[in-house]
C-alpha cells in the first residue's frame, strides 16, 4: 500500500469540509472594476442567488425546499476530520503535523468567518423562505462547533493560536465566548496553583527554626550583673567592701 503524503492527508480532509457549502456571492459587495476584469462574472447570472458545493459537479444552484445530507450531517462529518487529525498527529513529524494543522485551521477559520457573515446576511437577499435561512443558521453553528473544537484539542494555550486571516483571537472574544471562558479558566487554575506555592513557601519561612550563626555578645558583663543583683536584692554595694 504507498502511504499518502501530507498534502494528500491534507486534500482528504476537504470533502467532509466543504461538501454541501450553501454560500452567495452578493453583488453590492463586488467592486465593478473586479466584475469587468472577470469575464465569467459578466456572462453569468451568479450574483444575489444561493448555491452548494456538490462533490461531483461543483458549485450548483440551490433550489428552494431541496435539503442536502451534507448540510443535515455536517456536525459527524466535520468530526471525523478532528479523528483523522489525531490520529495523524502521532504518525508524523511535530513540525509536519504543525504545518498541515496550520493550512487547516487557516481554511476552518476562513469558513467559520464566512458561513457567520452569510447567516447574517442571507436575509438581505429577500428571497429565500425560513427553511433556506434555517439551513444558513446550522451551516453556521457547525462551522462555530468546529472551530472550536479544532482549537481546544489543538491549542491548549492561548499564546499559541495562529493568527489567521481574520485576527483569530478577536474572533475568539467576539464571537466563540466558550473558548474564551476555556483560557480564562486555564489562566485562573495556573494562577491558583502559583499561589498555593508561594503561600507553602511563606508558610514554610515562618515556622522555619531560627539559629543563631554566631554567639551574640551580653547587653552587660557577669560581673555588672553581679553588682545589680547585690544592690537590688540585697542593697549591697561592693564597693564598700574594699
Amino acid at each position: 500500500m504507498i502511504k499518502q503524503s501530507l498534502r494528500e492527508f491534507y486534500l482528504s480532509l476537504f470533502p467532509n469540509l466543504t461538501s454541501g457549502l450553501l454560500f452567495f456571492i452578493p453583488k453590492n459587495e463586488i467592486s465593478v472594476e473586479i466584475i469587468q476584469k472577470l469575464d465569467f462574472l459578466k456572462t453569468i447570472h451568479i450574483f444575489n442567488k444561493v448555491f452548494v458545493v456538490d462533490n461531483d459537479y461543483g458549485p450548483i444552484e440551490y433550489i428552494k425546499g431541496q435539503t442536502s445530507k451534507h448540510i443535515l450531517f455536517k456536525e459527524s462529518y466535520l468530526s471525523n476530520n478532528i479523528f483523522s487529525l489525531l490520529e495523524k498527529k502521532s504518525e508524523v513529524k511535530s513540525h509536519e503535523f504543525d504545518y498541515t494543522l496550520e493550512k487547516y485551521f487557516e481554511l476552518v477559520e476562513c469558513l467559520f468567518f464566512i458561513t457567520n457573515w452569510m447567516n447574517t446576511n442571507i436575509t438581505k437577499l429577500g428571497v429565500y423562505d425560513e427553511e433556506t435561512r434555517g439551513l444558513f443558521y446550522l451551516q453556521s453553528y457547525n462551522y462555530k462547533k468546529h472551530f472550536e473544537i479544532l482549537i481546544k484539542n489543538f491549542y491548549q494555550s492561548k499564546a499559541i493560536i495562529p493568527k489567521g486571516n481574520f485576527n483569530t483571537l478577536e474572533l475568539i472574544d467576539k464571537y466563540l465566548p466558550d473558548i474564551s471562558g476555556f483560557y480564562n479558566r486555564k489562566k485562573e487554575r495556573v494562577q491558583v496553583t502559583i499561589d498555593l506555592v508561594k503561600d507553602n513557601q511563606n508558610e514554610n519561612e515562618i515556622n522555619k527554626p531560627q539559629f543563631n550563626k554566631s554567639k551574640k555578645t551580653p547587653l552587660i558583663s557577669e560581673a555588672e550583673a553581679e553588682d545589680m543583683l547585690l544592690k537590688s536584692i540585697f542593697n549591697l554595694d561592693k564597693s564598700n567592701f574594699k
